[in-house]
């Protein structure tokens, strides 16, 4: 009865969002983006709307295209919180995030946010980008509360929420100031594997995997969902991108190589910890704790 009520909420808010959202879809039909997570996910993993809670709509777009979604979203009255940051501070985010920060809409009283994704990567990210252009060359079209929106196709869906989760579960920033390990990460990866066995073969998502030079990640994400969900089918996938790089990043956080530190405690107790910082803030170092004062200030408006 409670997630029942849970998803009865999402739908009445999630039809209210894409009613909102009609006209800007409409004026982006031309460009090459997908809109990610939220509700094409809860319909591509769950198979049905309201599954998944979520407060903004992603929009994945290369750096190429930026620049006329920006313009686009002005138009229909969407103000970038950019307005009130310095030309360092964007700078700032361009160079060390994968995301810009959010454009809003103020409509009765009700914020509406867009996120505009130009990397499936983190910042921190030391190894072959994916072309973006590229990754969308195949979006699909998908009908949400009677509104036409491009998302991408299950197997690449797959790749965009595995990459997102690796990086919320491994950085320093992420788990200083939220419960960035959680549940439901692993309830989406689930699903989205078991109702999309076809579209995910484990030779479609091998074969990607390693032509985007993600194997680790890929095994990290489905060790740890394995450690969720006790799956036959599951365990094969997990077998398969089993790699020693991928086994040294099992008991480590950090996006990088010089950010890297041991976990002192196991999974569960990650897992179930609503203090992630409180788990980690003795392995820090001063640059580390410096990396995340800026991100606060700069991404959260917290200055220390």
């Amino acid at each position: 009865m409670i997630q029942e009520a849970i998803r009865m909420k999402n739908l009445i808010e999630g039809k209210f969002l894409y009613k909102q959202l009609s006209q800007l879809l409409i004026d982006t039909q031309q460009y090459l983006f997908a809109i990610v997570k939220g509700e094409p996910l809860s319909i591509e993993a769950y198979q049905k709307n309201g599954m998944r809670l979520y407060n903004d709509i992603d929009i994945l777009v290369s750096r190429k295209t930026l620049k006329k979604l920006e313009e686009v979203l002005q138009a229909n009255g969407f103000m970038n919180i950019y307005s009130n940051y310095s030309r360092e501070d964007r700078i700032f985010v361009l160079t060390n995030s994968h995301q810009l920060l959010p454009y809003i809409k103020n409509i009765n009283g009700n914020a509406i946010y867009i996120d505009l994704n130009y990397d499936i990567f983190w910042g921190e990210y030391e190894g072959k980008r994916i072309d973006i252009e590229e990754f969308l060359s195949d979006t699909i079209e998908m009908e949400i509360y009677g509104v036409k929106v491009k998302t991408l196709p299950p197997i690449k869906a797959m790749i965009h929420l595995i990459l997102h989760h690796y990086k919320d579960i491994n950085s320093l920033f992420l788990l200083a100031t939220r419960k960035s390990i959680r549940y439901d990460m692993f309830k989406d990866v689930y699903y989205l594997l078991k109702n999309n066995l076809d579209a995910i073969s484990l030779d479609k998502l091998y074969t990607m995997s390693v032509e985007y030079e993600i194997i680790p990640y890929v095994f990290y994400v489905l060790y740890y969902t394995g450690q969720v969900f006790d799956d036959d089918v599951l365990k094969q996938y997990i077998e398969a991108f089993r790699t020693p790089v991928g086994e040294a990043l099992l008991n480590s956080y950090g996006l990088c190589e010089k950010e890297r530190r041991e976990w002192k405690c196991d999974f569960k107790t990650r897992l179930d910890s609503d203090h992630l910082y409180e788990l980690i803030k003795e392995t820090l170092t001063e640059r580390d704790k410096e990396k995340i004062a800026i991100n606060k200030r700069v991404f959260l408006g917290i200055s220390e």
